[in-house]
């Protein structure tokens, strides 16, 4: 599965733990408080599931969205992102 996870956490020590899970599981940061990447369903699950432990303050949010490969195929992005994202046969792969 595909998916996308924006964040926005006021702790820096917590958003820095979450961009350490985040990467720890194979997701890719694009932006600062932007990761995605493929991942299997069971990791998802577990990625589901430990996401509200970073919730620690009532104006912190996080973002879990699952993307189709259309989404993917026909996303367009401006300017230097800090991954580069390419499908290839089926598979995303951040460069």
């Amino acid at each position: 599965m595909i998916i996308l996870i924006a964040y926005d956490i006021a702790d820096n020590n917590t958003r820095l733990k979450l961009a350490s899970y985040l990467q720890s599981k194979g997701l890719a940061r694009i932006q600062k408080s932007v990761f995605t990447g493929t991942i299997l369903p069971a990791t998802l699950k577990d990625v589901d599931r430990a996401l509200p432990g970073f919730v620690k303050n009532s104006d912190d949010v996080i973002h879990l969205i699952p993307l189709l490969e259309y989404s993917l195929k026909n996303m367009k992005h401006y300017g230097n992102p800090l991954s580069q994202i390419k499908l290839e046969r089926e598979t995303l792969r951040v460069v």
